[in-house]
């Protein structure tokens, strides 16, 4: 006091709170596992993961996607489920991009993960008969088991071949005809005869290694 005396000294302490000050860390990658395309809308494509390990845990963490992430996917917020509304189509969209944010509840928000998605490019064109519509028209009574027709076609509607093409005969073809699946060569297999029958009709289709089958190709040989 203003006399001199002077109390006994008074000790104090403060404390320091600890706070959640630390930002998540997103740890699922920056690759999603590629997917086929045609493979049907509103699959899981990749799950968000993260941690939050400083001393002070502010739990849940929520998940969300940047600005600029491609606008066909979603996220929800607390699995980190990423999907994707649109049925891939390689020809369309070879590629999607994301990028995943963790915040944590005390508002702390990670860095953005960048992520891409790769759609696997499929062979999903049908092939094409290029073979004609007429087969080249033969004599009766030229014989048996004659090859009247051969079949050819492309595939080149994609920019994946699906090889080798095998060959059929639609329903409906006249039923003394038969097709080589390999090679496509089509054989009468009774001796012509005019006045029994002076046309045949069938139809050729050609299916790839992947199943897609061309139009069927109306063929009539006189």
């Amino acid at each position: 006091d203003a006399a001199g005396n002077a109390s006994e000294a008074q000790s104090v302490t403060l404390d320091i709170n600890d706070l959640d000050d630390a930002v998540p860390t997103v740890t699922s990658g920056a690759t999603a596992v590629a997917i086929d395309e045609n493979s049907g809308v509103g699959q899981v494509i990749y799950t968000a993961s993260s941690t939050d390990l400083d001393d002070v845990s502010d739990t849940p963490i929520t998940y969300s996607l940047a600005v600029g992430s491609d606008a066909a996917l979603s996220i929800n917020a607390e699995t980190g489920v990423v999907t994707l509304a649109t049925d891939p189509d390689h020809e369309t969209q070879s590629q999607y991009s994301f990028a995943v944010i963790a915040t944590d509840a005390a508002g702390n928000a990670s860095e953005a993960q960048s992520v891409t998605l790769d759609i696997n490019d499929l062979d999903d064109a049908a092939p094409t008969v290029t073979s004609g519509a007429t087969a080249v028209a033969i004599d009766e009574n030229s014989g048996a088991g004659q090859v009247i027709y051969t079949a050819t076609s492309t595939d080149l509607g994609d920019d994946v071949a699906d090889t080798p093409i095998a060959y059929s005969l639609a329903e409906g073809s006249d039923l003394a005809l038969s097709i080589d699946a390999v090679t496509g060569a089509v054989t009468l297999a009774t001796d012509p005869d005019h006045e029994t029958q002076s046309q045949y009709s069938f139809a050729v289709i050609a299916t790839d290694a992947a199943g897609n089958a061309s139009e069927a190709q109306s063929v009539t040989l006189d």
